[in-house]
């Protein structure tokens, strides 16, 4: 879906303006249909059984489809802030495999890994939260890798330090574009299709009960329709892990740039 805008929003904001639509148009339908229903079914409550049986296969099977959604979209969560840390891990570790350099190189290489680190939380990160991938990183690392491989190795050490520097470039490379690729999920338009289709149709289906006290049956069903409200927040908010208040942060960058990476002592 497009509708990115609800990100500009706070989380709380966001999840009262979805439960309160969905509180509204269940509530509306309720009072709309309810005559309807009166003339269809009669004033009685003969039908309350069978429509009791197809509103609980029909809860449960929306209910597992809206649970595994939301799981999906949580693991989706977890595993892209596990490639950001895997990511900061690896600059951390190339930055320290440069202590084997002689100087100056030494010094270019520590503050082009700066550099890059401060690229990926001041311009970066920004362009991620609008769904934006840019390359500013990836010169860096194109200078970074020029660098190293004009070094030309003679002793046995210096051969092993660069085999293992290239080596761990190729994973900050690797983890970097896992992170990229991963700027773009969420959810396709079928499947929200299928959430909101499924929770208009739950929430139908309970106007075809009669309940004598319309007050009690408008509470019945605002609860529902609060209920879903909520599930359907919480999958919005996790759907896109770079967007919102709920979103996949640069700590571990900042982190490393305030440990790890700062100029040594001369």
């Amino acid at each position: 879906m497009t509708m990115y805008w609800i990100y500009d929003l706070p989380n709380w904001t966001l999840g009262v303006l979805i439960v309160a639509i969905l509180l509204a148009l269940s509530l509306a339908g309720l009072f709309a249909t309810r005559p309807l229903v009166r003339r269809m079914l009669g004033p009685t409550a003969n039908y309350n059984d069978v429509v009791s049986y197809f509103f609980a296969g029909i809860g449960v099977f929306y209910g597992l489809a809206l649970g595994l959604i939301a799981v999906a979209t949580w693991e989706n969560y977890t595993d892209i802030d596990g490639v950001v840390g895997t990511e900061a891990a690896a600059v951390a570790s190339l930055y320290r495999d440069l202590d084997g350099y002689p100087q100056p190189l030494r010094g270019r290489l520590e503050e082009m890994m700066r550099e890059y680190t401060k690229t990926v939380i001041e311009t970066e990160w920004p362009a991620h939260r609008e769904g934006l991938t840019p390359d500013d990183g990836d010169a860096i690392l194109d200078r970074i890798e020029d660098e190293v491989m004009r070094f030309d190795p003679t002793k046995e050490r210096e051969k092993i330090l660069q085999a293992e520097v290239l080596r761990s470039l190729d994973t900050v490379q690797e983890q970097r574009r896992l992170r990229l690729q991963a700027v773009p999920t969420g959810l396709p338009a079928a499947l929200w299709s299928v959430v909101l289709i499924g929770a208009l149709l739950n929430v139908a289906l309970t106007y075809l009960f009669w309940v004598d006290n319309l007050l009690v049956h408008a509470i019945l069903v605002a609860i529902l329709a609060v209920f879903i409200g909520l599930l359907i927040f919480l999958t919005a908010a996790m759907d896109n892990p770079f967007r919102g208040d709920f979103s996949v942060a640069p700590d571990a960058f900042q982190s490393l740039l305030d440990k790890i990476l700062r100029p040594r002592r001369q």
